[in-house]
Protein backbone atom coordinates (compact mmCIF):
# COMPACT_ATOMS: atom_id res chain seq x y z
CA UNK A 1 0.00 0.00 0.00
CA UNK A 2 3.19 2.06 0.95
CA UNK A 3 4.95 1.28 -2.66
CA UNK A 4 1.27 2.18 -4.36
CA UNK A 5 0.95 5.82 -2.20
CA UNK A 6 4.36 7.16 -3.26
CA UNK A 7 3.63 6.22 -6.60
CA UNK A 8 0.31 8.36 -6.69
CA UNK A 9 2.20 10.63 -4.84
CA UNK A 10 5.24 10.65 -7.49
CA UNK A 11 2.54 11.05 -10.79
CA UNK A 12 0.20 14.00 -8.76
CA UNK A 13 3.74 15.81 -8.32
CA UNK A 14 4.60 15.24 -11.76
CA UNK A 15 1.57 16.75 -13.04
CA UNK A 16 1.87 19.56 -10.86
CA UNK A 17 5.38 20.41 -12.55
CA UNK A 18 3.65 19.76 -16.42
CA UNK A 19 4.00 23.68 -17.80
CA UNK A 20 0.62 24.90 -18.62
CA UNK A 21 -0.27 24.15 -22.36
CA UNK A 22 -2.71 25.97 -24.39
CA UNK A 23 -3.96 24.36 -27.97
CA UNK A 24 -5.41 26.15 -30.58
CA UNK A 25 -8.15 23.91 -32.15
CA UNK A 26 -9.74 20.23 -31.13
CA UNK A 27 -7.47 18.24 -32.92
CA UNK A 28 -3.91 19.44 -31.92
CA UNK A 29 -5.44 19.04 -28.67
CA UNK A 30 -5.66 15.64 -29.30
CA UNK A 31 -2.34 15.04 -30.17
CA UNK A 32 -1.20 17.02 -27.20
CA UNK A 33 -2.90 14.98 -25.10
CA UNK A 34 -1.40 12.15 -26.22
CA UNK A 35 1.95 13.51 -25.49
CA UNK A 36 1.70 14.68 -22.39
CA UNK A 37 -0.61 11.56 -21.24
CA UNK A 38 -1.04 11.41 -17.83
CA UNK A 39 1.64 14.65 -16.92
CA UNK A 40 -1.15 17.07 -17.43
CA UNK A 41 -3.95 18.08 -19.80
CA UNK A 42 -3.75 21.12 -22.48
CA UNK A 43 -6.27 23.58 -22.46
CA UNK A 44 -8.54 24.23 -25.60
CA UNK A 45 -8.54 27.83 -26.38
CA UNK A 46 -11.62 27.40 -29.42
CA UNK A 47 -14.80 25.43 -28.32
CA UNK A 48 -14.78 22.67 -30.96
CA UNK A 49 -17.73 23.86 -32.96
CA UNK A 50 -16.31 27.44 -33.45
CA UNK A 51 -15.03 28.69 -37.16
CA UNK A 52 -10.87 28.27 -36.74
CA UNK A 53 -10.59 31.25 -39.11
CA UNK A 54 -12.68 33.91 -37.94
CA UNK A 55 -13.57 33.36 -34.36
CA UNK A 56 -13.68 36.53 -31.91
CA UNK A 57 -12.13 36.33 -28.81
CA UNK A 58 -13.55 36.37 -25.76
CA UNK A 59 -12.09 37.95 -22.19
CA UNK A 60 -11.90 34.43 -20.77
CA UNK A 61 -9.71 33.52 -24.20
CA UNK A 62 -7.35 36.24 -23.19
CA UNK A 63 -6.53 35.00 -19.73
CA UNK A 64 -6.35 31.72 -20.46
CA UNK A 65 -2.98 32.99 -22.91
CA UNK A 66 -1.78 34.86 -20.33
CA UNK A 67 -1.64 32.22 -18.18
CA UNK A 68 0.09 30.06 -20.73
CA UNK A 69 3.62 28.45 -20.48
CA UNK A 70 3.47 26.96 -23.78
CA UNK A 71 1.10 27.80 -26.95
CA UNK A 72 1.17 24.92 -29.89
CA UNK A 73 -0.94 26.18 -32.28
CA UNK A 74 -1.91 25.09 -36.20
CA UNK A 75 -0.33 28.72 -37.43
CA UNK A 76 -1.30 31.71 -38.73
CA UNK A 77 -2.32 30.26 -41.70
CA UNK A 78 -5.04 28.77 -40.26
CA UNK A 79 -5.88 31.55 -37.22
CA UNK A 80 -4.31 34.61 -38.49
CA UNK A 81 -6.31 36.75 -36.00
CA UNK A 82 -4.32 34.64 -33.36
CA UNK A 83 -1.05 35.66 -33.92
CA UNK A 84 -1.58 39.69 -32.16
CA UNK A 85 -3.27 38.31 -29.30
CA UNK A 86 -0.16 35.93 -28.64
CA UNK A 87 2.32 38.37 -28.93
CA UNK A 88 0.56 40.86 -26.61
CA UNK A 89 -0.69 38.01 -24.07
CA UNK A 90 1.89 35.20 -24.21
CA UNK A 91 5.43 36.98 -25.01
CA UNK A 92 7.19 34.89 -22.58
CA UNK A 93 5.18 31.60 -23.47
CA UNK A 94 7.45 28.81 -25.23
CA UNK A 95 5.53 29.11 -28.78
CA UNK A 96 5.43 26.18 -31.76
CA UNK A 97 3.19 26.76 -35.29
CA UNK A 98 3.14 23.43 -36.71
CA UNK A 99 2.99 25.00 -39.86
CA UNK A 100 6.89 25.93 -39.56
CA UNK A 101 7.72 23.23 -38.19
CA UNK A 102 10.10 20.59 -39.72
CA UNK A 103 9.83 16.75 -40.69
CA UNK A 104 7.01 16.95 -42.76
CA UNK A 105 5.94 18.22 -46.61
CA UNK A 106 3.28 21.10 -46.74
CA UNK A 107 0.71 20.89 -49.42
CA UNK A 108 0.29 24.02 -51.72
CA UNK A 109 -2.54 25.28 -52.81
CA UNK A 110 -3.11 25.35 -56.44
CA UNK A 111 -2.24 28.62 -58.67
CA UNK A 112 -5.69 30.80 -59.00
CA UNK A 113 -7.58 29.60 -55.71
CA UNK A 114 -9.05 31.91 -54.24
CA UNK A 115 -8.17 31.04 -50.82
CA UNK A 116 -7.71 33.05 -46.76
CA UNK A 117 -4.73 31.00 -46.07
CA UNK A 118 -1.91 31.91 -48.80
CA UNK A 119 -0.01 29.40 -50.67
CA UNK A 120 0.29 26.69 -48.18
CA UNK A 121 -2.73 24.68 -47.20
CA UNK A 122 -2.72 24.84 -43.06
CA UNK A 123 -5.58 21.91 -42.62
CA UNK A 124 -2.65 19.27 -42.25
CA UNK A 125 -3.48 17.38 -39.18
CA UNK A 126 -6.09 15.45 -41.99
CA UNK A 127 -3.08 13.42 -43.22
CA UNK A 128 -1.58 11.16 -40.66
CA UNK A 129 1.71 11.17 -41.71
CA UNK A 130 1.64 14.71 -41.05
CA UNK A 131 0.41 14.13 -37.56
CA UNK A 132 3.27 11.37 -36.88
CA UNK A 133 5.88 14.13 -37.84
CA UNK A 134 4.09 16.77 -35.42
CA UNK A 135 3.72 14.00 -32.92
CA UNK A 136 7.96 14.02 -32.32
CA UNK A 137 8.42 17.95 -32.45
CA UNK A 138 5.36 18.48 -29.76
CA UNK A 139 7.18 16.07 -27.49
CA UNK A 140 10.90 18.33 -28.23
CA UNK A 141 9.14 21.19 -27.50
CA UNK A 142 7.45 19.62 -24.18
CA UNK A 143 10.82 18.35 -23.38
CA UNK A 144 12.61 21.89 -23.70
CA UNK A 145 9.69 23.13 -21.81
CA UNK A 146 9.93 20.55 -18.49
CA UNK A 147 12.92 18.67 -18.94
CA UNK A 148 12.49 16.52 -15.88
CA UNK A 149 9.89 14.74 -17.79
CA UNK A 150 11.32 14.87 -21.58
CA UNK A 151 11.76 11.18 -21.65
CA UNK A 152 8.15 10.47 -20.52
CA UNK A 153 6.60 12.93 -23.40
CA UNK A 154 9.06 10.93 -26.24
CA UNK A 155 7.95 7.97 -25.33
CA UNK A 156 3.96 8.86 -25.33
CA UNK A 157 4.92 10.63 -28.52
CA UNK A 158 6.48 7.50 -30.06
CA UNK A 159 3.46 5.02 -28.67
CA UNK A 160 1.04 7.85 -30.50
CA UNK A 161 3.17 7.64 -33.82
CA UNK A 162 3.37 3.59 -34.01
CA UNK A 163 -0.69 3.67 -33.52
CA UNK A 164 -0.73 6.37 -36.30
CA UNK A 165 0.83 4.08 -38.74
CA UNK A 166 -1.32 1.61 -38.04
CA UNK A 167 -4.52 3.79 -38.27
CA UNK A 168 -3.32 4.97 -41.84
CA UNK A 169 -2.25 1.49 -43.00
CA UNK A 170 -5.84 0.15 -41.81
CA UNK A 171 -7.53 3.53 -43.67
CA UNK A 172 -5.17 3.17 -46.65
CA UNK A 173 -6.06 -0.64 -47.03
CA UNK A 174 -10.05 0.33 -46.76
CA UNK A 175 -9.58 3.08 -49.44
CA UNK A 176 -7.47 1.08 -51.57
CA UNK A 177 -10.74 -0.18 -53.82
CA UNK A 178 -12.32 3.28 -54.12
CA UNK A 179 -9.90 4.99 -56.14
CA UNK A 180 -11.03 6.66 -59.43
CA UNK A 181 -14.84 7.42 -57.63
CA UNK A 182 -15.13 10.99 -57.97
CA UNK A 183 -15.49 13.38 -54.89
CA UNK A 184 -16.79 17.22 -54.68
CA UNK A 185 -15.60 18.41 -51.01
CA UNK A 186 -17.79 21.67 -49.42
CA UNK A 187 -14.42 23.30 -49.77
CA UNK A 188 -10.25 23.31 -49.85
CA UNK A 189 -9.84 21.81 -46.87
CA UNK A 190 -9.42 18.07 -47.51
CA UNK A 191 -6.74 18.24 -49.81
CA UNK A 192 -4.17 16.35 -47.22
CA UNK A 193 -6.45 13.42 -46.57
CA UNK A 194 -7.44 12.94 -49.99
CA UNK A 195 -3.73 13.16 -51.16
CA UNK A 196 -2.89 10.70 -48.40
CA UNK A 197 -5.53 7.81 -49.10
CA UNK A 198 -5.47 8.83 -53.12
CA UNK A 199 -9.63 10.19 -53.16
CA UNK A 200 -10.30 11.54 -56.10
CA UNK A 201 -10.93 14.62 -55.93
CA UNK A 202 -13.25 16.65 -58.14
CA UNK A 203 -13.89 20.63 -56.95
CA UNK A 204 -15.14 22.06 -54.13
CA UNK A 205 -17.84 23.97 -53.24
CA UNK A 206 -16.63 26.64 -52.05
CA UNK A 207 -12.54 27.92 -52.85
CA UNK A 208 -12.11 29.70 -49.46
CA UNK A 209 -13.61 28.56 -45.89
CA UNK A 210 -16.73 30.65 -46.28
CA UNK A 211 -17.50 32.55 -49.11
CA UNK A 212 -20.68 31.63 -50.90
CA UNK A 213 -19.80 29.55 -54.35
CA UNK A 214 -20.98 31.66 -57.94
CA UNK A 215 -23.61 30.84 -59.87
CA UNK A 216 -20.60 29.38 -62.61
CA UNK A 217 -18.87 27.53 -60.02
CA UNK A 218 -21.96 25.51 -59.23
CA UNK A 219 -23.22 25.04 -62.74
CA UNK A 220 -19.09 23.73 -63.35
CA UNK A 221 -20.01 21.18 -59.93
CA UNK A 222 -23.65 20.45 -61.30
CA UNK A 223 -22.63 19.12 -65.08
CA UNK A 224 -19.83 16.85 -63.17
CA UNK A 225 -22.88 15.15 -61.08
CA UNK A 226 -24.95 14.20 -63.96
CA UNK A 227 -21.95 13.41 -65.95
CA UNK A 228 -21.28 10.26 -63.58
CA UNK A 229 -17.71 11.75 -63.30
CA UNK A 230 -18.71 12.11 -58.92
CA UNK A 231 -20.57 9.43 -57.12
CA UNK A 232 -20.07 11.79 -53.83
CA UNK A 233 -21.07 14.91 -52.20
CA UNK A 234 -19.10 15.48 -49.12
CA UNK A 235 -21.02 18.61 -46.99
CA UNK A 236 -19.53 19.83 -43.36
CA UNK A 237 -20.59 22.51 -41.07
CA UNK A 238 -19.49 25.26 -42.83
CA UNK A 239 -21.08 24.49 -46.12
CA UNK A 240 -24.90 25.43 -46.60
CA UNK A 241 -26.63 22.25 -47.08
CA UNK A 242 -29.03 23.33 -49.91
CA UNK A 243 -25.71 23.12 -51.84
CA UNK A 244 -25.65 19.74 -51.72
CA UNK A 245 -29.73 19.30 -52.65
CA UNK A 246 -28.74 21.54 -55.84
CA UNK A 247 -26.08 19.50 -56.69
CA UNK A 248 -27.19 16.01 -56.37
CA UNK A 249 -30.72 16.58 -57.86
CA UNK A 250 -32.03 14.30 -60.35
CA UNK A 251 -28.61 12.00 -59.80
CA UNK A 252 -28.08 8.66 -58.00
CA UNK A 253 -25.00 10.63 -56.19
CA UNK A 254 -24.48 10.54 -52.54
CA UNK A 255 -24.35 13.28 -49.70
CA UNK A 256 -21.64 12.67 -47.09
CA UNK A 257 -21.96 14.52 -44.01
CA UNK A 258 -17.53 15.27 -42.62
CA UNK A 259 -16.27 17.31 -39.73
CA UNK A 260 -12.64 18.29 -40.24
CA UNK A 261 -12.41 19.12 -36.64
CA UNK A 262 -13.90 16.66 -34.40
CA UNK A 263 -16.22 18.96 -32.88
CA UNK A 264 -18.18 15.66 -31.85
CA UNK A 265 -15.87 13.65 -30.53
CA UNK A 266 -14.92 13.45 -26.42
CA UNK A 267 -11.66 15.57 -26.02
CA UNK A 268 -8.42 14.35 -25.21
CA UNK A 269 -6.51 11.39 -25.73
CA UNK A 270 -8.08 9.76 -28.34
CA UNK A 271 -10.00 12.44 -30.21
CA UNK A 272 -7.57 12.29 -33.29
CA UNK A 273 -7.49 8.66 -34.34
CA UNK A 274 -11.52 8.62 -33.87
CA UNK A 275 -11.25 11.84 -35.94
CA UNK A 276 -9.80 9.85 -38.96
CA UNK A 277 -11.40 6.69 -38.51
CA UNK A 278 -14.76 9.09 -38.94
CA UNK A 279 -13.74 10.98 -42.00
CA UNK A 280 -12.35 7.80 -43.46
CA UNK A 281 -15.77 6.19 -42.91
CA UNK A 282 -17.66 9.08 -43.83
CA UNK A 283 -16.24 9.39 -47.43
CA UNK A 284 -15.75 5.26 -47.64
CA UNK A 285 -19.58 4.88 -47.08
CA UNK A 286 -20.84 7.63 -49.51
CA UNK A 287 -18.08 5.99 -51.98
CA UNK A 288 -19.42 2.49 -52.15
CA UNK A 289 -21.37 1.36 -54.17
Amino acid sequence: MRLIAAFAALIATSAETAPNVVTDIAPIHGLVSEVMGGLGSPTLLLPANADAHHYTMRPSDAQVLADADVVIWVGAGLTPWLEAPLDALSPDATRLALLLSDGWTPRELHDGDDHDHGVIDPHAWLDPAVAYAWLGTIAQVLGAADPENAETYADNAERAAVSNVELRLDIAAKMESLTGRGVIWPHDAYGYFADAFGVTSMGAISDSDAAAPGPAHIAELRKMTQSGDVVCVALDPEVNPSWGDLLTEGTDVKIARVDPIGADIPLGVGLYPALISQLADQISGCLAE
